[in-house]
This record gives C-alpha cells, structure tokens and sequence, in this order.
C-alpha cells in the first residue's frame, strides 16, 4: 500500500457569512479526511475576526494515494463561529484530493501551492470564499498486515508454540494409579465426619417466621419497647447558611447567563428569518 504525505496550511477566509447578530465571530476551522472525526484537526480560535479570519495554521495527514486516484479522499474544511452555549457551523468547504494531485503532477512543484474555494452555507448557496496552501510529500509503502488466523485456531506464543485454549483439569482426585477402586473415591480425612443428626423437633421450616403481636405475649417473652416494625427516623434540621449576600451573587451569575443564552437565541432566530425569506446573499 503506498501512502503519502500532505501538508496544509490554513490560512484565511474572507467576506464569509456572520452568524452572529450583536458580537463579532469568533471564528475556527476543522479540517478532516472525508468528515471522519479521527483525522480531524481544528485551527486555534481568531478572537473577533467578523467575517475576514486568518490562521496560518500547518496540518500534516497521511493519505492513501491508491484510494486519491479513485477520487475516494476528500478533504472537508468546516468553519465554525465559538460561543458560549454551542457553537454555530458558518460553512463548509469540500476538495478532492485528486485535483490537488492531478496539479501538482502537472506542475510538478515542490514549495505549497496557494488555492482558493467558496464556502458553502447550509443552503445551499456560497457566500465567501476560502483561502488554503499545500503540499505533497515523497511517496513511501507500508506492509500489508497478515490475514487473521482461521476460525477455530489457538493464539500461538513467540517460538510457533501453541497456547491451549483451556486450562488443564485440576490435580488432587483419584485416579486409575491412585490405589483406589475404578469409580470409588478416598474416604475423607480423619477427623471429618458426615453432616450431624438434626436436633430434637427437627430442624425449624424454611422462609421467613411471623414475629409475636404487639400486646401478647409469646412463649413467657415480652414484646420489645416501642413495638415491632421500623423505628421512626429523625430528619436532620436544614441549615440556614447564605442569607441576603449569597442570595444577590446567585441572582447575578443567574442574570449574566440568562443574557448570554438570550443573545444567542436571538442571533438563531434572525439567522434562520434571514434564511426563510429576508436572505440578502448574494
């Protein structure tokens, strides 16, 4: 199998869409190899970038060259928007490794090849566009990993010796050169003897036996004090800690997030109206 290096660097985008009403975006990108979570790499965070973010940022993957040519490798950028309750995809852009193989094959450069691509919105439509350089690194093969063994096959240790699949029966019982009859086992050891008579009356019957009513006596024994059943458990008291000054402090963390949430509800929802009819993109 023949691999090969990719190098990238992520570094700008520019006019793209602002999904954020009254603060300007915080903007970042994940970069994967066809969306998979495993390969994904995420640029640090430009802090109040609006619309123009720069990162400048360099990655390295390794991809299946083989799988490229058969156009089975994308390359997935996601741009996203950081805020406090969730973050809010703004785009995203898709390029087949094959077209960057297919140019740098037919230029034949070694230093980063500058490409630009729109960013795609949720929509459908594009809005902005997308800024990135990359490289390709010589070709190099990998082994291909030896075939399990068939089904039904003990694991084998280093030397070729086989591991046994179950433990070996346990020592200690009779057997034919034990001295003792075929079928027959030893007699216990001096000083054990067999289970002893039950008692006079026989042994008392299984499951639970009902207690004595409260108030009567039961075979010359009195009832307990306070009767039979749960004694009555004493809930602690609740401490009175706090008072006015922590009273105050929650009502103000309380105050600070609820305004947060509200800027980010409202930022959704003149997204998703700009969206349904009042969309100004172009």
């Amino acid at each position: 199998m023949e691999l090969r290096p990719l190098e990238l660097r992520v570094i700008s985008a520019k006019d793209i869409k602002d999904v954020n009403l009254f603060t300007k975006m915080d903007v970042y990108v994940v970069v994967s190899i066809n969306g998979d979570h495993r390969t994904a790499q995420k640029t640090p965070v430009h802090k109040e970038s609006g619309s123009n973010p720069n990162w400048n940022c360099t990655m390295k993957f390794t991809i299946d060259e083989t799988a490229a040519h058969q156009n089975h490798h994308n390359l997935v950028f996601r741009l996203k928007s950081n805020r406090v309750f969730g973050d809010k995809e703004i785009g995203s852009v898709q390029v087949p490794i094959r077209e960057l193989l297919d140019q740098e094959n037919g230029n034949g450069k070694v230093d980063h090849q500058h490409v630009s691509f729109s960013v795609m919105l949720a929509n459908g439509k594009t809005k902005g566009v997308f800024n990135f350089a990359y490289r390709f690194g010589e070709k190099f093969s990998m082994p291909a990993l030896p075939p399990p063994p068939f089904p039904g096959a003990g694991s084998y240790k280093h030397g070729g010796k086989p591991v046994m699949a179950y433990p070996p029966p346990p020592t200690g019982y009779p057997g034919p050169s034990s001295g003792h009859p075929k079928g027959t086992y030893p007699p216990p050891p001096q000083g054990m003897t067999g289970y002893p008579y039950p008692p006079p009356g026989g042994y008392p019957p299984y499951g639970y036996q009902q207690g004595p009513v409260p108030g009567y006596g039961y075979q010359g024994y009195p009832p307990p004090q306070g009767g039979y059943g749960y004694s009555q458990v004493q809930q602690p008291q609740k401490s009175k800690k706090g008072g006015m000054g922590a009273g105050l402090g929650l009502g103000l963390a309380g105050g600070l997030l609820g305004g947060m949430l509200i800027g980010d509800m409202v930022d959704d929802a003149y997204e998703t109206g700009v969206e349904d009819g009042l969309d100004y993109d172009y």
